[in-house]
């Protein structure tokens, strides 16, 4: 089977405009996206630079674009690729949101690991350990080694609707490494940790979009990873007040009027007592209250049908701890 492969070409060495060069091979349906790379450097570019190691999807070091979808290139099938090409060639890239440093290869220091540098994805144990050991108490790693099955492939980051707009958000891939340290019991800076993961550019930065998840090869979920960070961040009321006071008067003004109280919920986020955040509020006050949209007081809030219902839901929850 005679396919074309548009590999987006970079050499730092000349600082050449980036170009496609386009190759031709010969390779079987069964093939994989990385043997054909491996053809092409061996029998017709030697120059040609791409990543790849384990060749079986363990250790995410192919990752790339591949018509214009993250992909693991050991784990992509050529034919399936060449089916879904558009212009004629498969068309492969780095990674996107990162830097490219030579064709195919992108700078992984600036993508993954300072982020994971960062939230120090190792466990400092409590001293000194219980019974002479560290151990994991029965039934509670089931959780952490599903997060640890990340290859650090970078996908999740790929997909990330946030770092699309900013990438100095620690990302997807980082919590997810950040989660199987905060939820280990043995660990003796969870609250710490908490209050750092809390901060700007941190995990409340997350918009939910699930994204991540819908990118992951390995089904960990990382949205979900997330979640269960600012669920131990709400119940430890780590990070700034402002997120504990979010929370908790988005639930009260829900459970009280079956839906949500925007003017109470940006009050109480601040705080009564910050003059200088409520300061703030007065601008977009004003902007909505020319657009018509004028926040009723707490008592005056209108109460949806259906919200006994909902308070009920909030009281069963509330009973449970």
């Amino acid at each position: 089977m005679e396919v074309k492969f548009a590999v987006k070409r970079y050499d730092p060495i000349t600082n050449a405009d980036k170009s496609t060069q386009t190759y031709t091979a010969e390779v079987d349906e069964g093939d994989m996206v990385l043997d054909a790379l491996l053809q092409i450097r061996d029998e017709q570019d030697p120059t040609l630079a791409f990543r790849g190691s384990c060749r079986t999807g363990f250790c995410g070091d192919c990752t790339m674009t591949v018509n214009g979808k993250g992909a693991i290139a050991c784990r992509t099938k050529v034919k399936k690729a060449w089916d879904g090409a558009e212009d004629g060639a498969i068309e492969l890239e780095p990674l996107k949101m990162s830097r490219q440093m030579k064709d195919l290869v992108y700078n992984a220091r600036e993508f993954h690991w300072n982020k994971f540098r960062a939230v120090e994805p190792w466990v400092d144990p409590v001293q000194p350990p219980e019974k002479g050991e560290h151990l994991v108490p029965g039934g509670h790693d089931k959780h952490l080694t599903e997060s640890m099955r990340c290859t650090q492939c970078g996908l999740c980051d790929q997909g990330c609707t946030v770092l699309v707009v900013d990438k100095t958000f620690v990302g997807p891939a980082a919590l997810t490494k950040a989660y199987r340290v905060v939820a280990d019991e043995r660990d003796s800076r969870k609250r710490q940790r908490l209050d750092k993961l809390s901060l700007p550019r941190g995990m409340w930065d997350c918009t939910h979009c699930f994204e991540a998840s819908e990118h992951c090869p390995k089904y960990i979920e990382p949205t979900d990873r997330i979640f269960d960070l600012h669920d131990m961040a709400i119940k430890a009321e780590a990070g700034p007040p402002k997120v504990v006071h979010h929370y908790k008067s988005f639930a009260a003004s829900v459970k009280a009027h079956g839906w949500l109280d925007e003017g109470r919920l940006a009050i109480e986020t601040e705080g009564f007592t910050n003059v200088k955040g409520l300061m703030k509020l007065l601008p977009l006050a004003v902007k909505a209250g020319l657009k018509g949209k004028h926040p009723m007081p707490y008592m005056l809030h209108k109460k949806r049908p259906g919200h006994e219902q909902i308070k009920r839901i909030f009281e069963k929850w509330e009973s449970k701890g």
